[in-house]
């Protein structure tokens, strides 16, 4: 499913994007953003500030790779909106799916595109009786 947006700032094919600070409006990237959905690697061309774009907000999509990611690991964005796997140290974490294929980085790969977050917790305290 797609929906049409209006960019806030430059989006790279195959990458993710976040709410924008006015409605209707996505941008590039930023962990700490609220995860909307992905360009499609399929436009081809990076939209500018004010261009209307498509968001995949759920599906299999192309994505860009921002490092080495494998499949069947749920996959996280990094600042610039390139999609990597989700650490494996304790944290709370967005997710922006699930990766399909593993690829290097810069590669474009499938992925379920879906929205959700998990926590891992700290390890329990060792203490000594």
């Amino acid at each position: 499913m797609r929906r049409p947006y209006i960019a806030e700032s430059v989006i790279q094919p195959g990458t993710a994007v976040v709410q924008g600070t006015a409605d209707n409006q996505v941008k590039s990237g930023g962990s700490a953003g609220n995860f909307i959905g992905v360009y499609p690697f399929e436009a081809n061309e990076a939209k500018a500030a004010g261009d209307r774009v498509g968001i995949a907000l759920t599906g299999v999509e192309k994505v860009r790779a921002g490092a080495t990611v494998t499949a069947g690991r749920k996959a996280v964005m990094d600042e610039d909106g390139f999609l990597v796997n989700a650490p494996a140290a304790p944290g709370q974490y967005v997710t922006c799916g699930t990766f399909l294929e593993s690829g290097d980085v810069d590669e474009y790969i499938d992925m379920i595109v879906e929205r959700g977050s998990f926590t891992i917790p700290a390890p329990p305290a060792q203490g000594g009786n």
